[in-house]
């Protein structure tokens, strides 16, 4: 699936086609940006809509991150980012930052942002950070419809 091809928010917005052409802009373009590493990325998308109970969210794939090399076993292992040997230190740092995001957003530091920022540009965290909220966003959002 591509990443327009997190669908399953697409049809939710199926009644409103302007705010479903909208999304779906958004989302192709947080894809296609350059600055973003799509495997770290995808993990992200997966570890918050985890901690939701997004069960749609968990399924899905893009087809970005698995073209850049994600993989099931680190998919598998995302729970255990914080010790897991397979996850880098720059995706430690976004998945750390996802994490907080879901649970507390106010609670996401500047601290935790300076980490990112070992790892990533300036442009890369501010598209993180966008990224965050679309994802919290539409986990929330298939939660609420009860999409299955």
């Amino acid at each position: 699936m591509s990443a327009t091809g997190l669908d399953s928010v697409g049809r939710v917005l199926g009644p409103r086609p302007e705010l479903a052409a909208l999304y779906s802009e958004m989302v192709a373009r947080l894809w296609s940006d350059s600055s973003l590493d799509r495997v770290t990325l995808e993990l992200c998308r997966i570890r918050m809509a985890t901690l939701l109970g997004d069960g749609e969210g968990m399924r899905e794939r893009t087809t970005e991150a698995m073209e850049a090399g994600l993989t099931e076993q680190l998919v598998n292992s995302v729970g255990d980012w914080p010790h897991e040997p397979a996850f880098s230190d720059a995706q430690r740092a976004a998945l750390a930052v996802a994490e907080l995001f879901v649970i507390d957003v106010h609670s996401v530091s500047d601290e935790d942002f300076r980490r990112l920022r070992e790892h990533f540009d300036s442009a890369a965290c501010v598209a993180f950070a966008v990224a965050f909220g679309i994802f919290d966003g539409a986990s929330r959002l298939r939660i609420a419809l009860g999409v299955r």
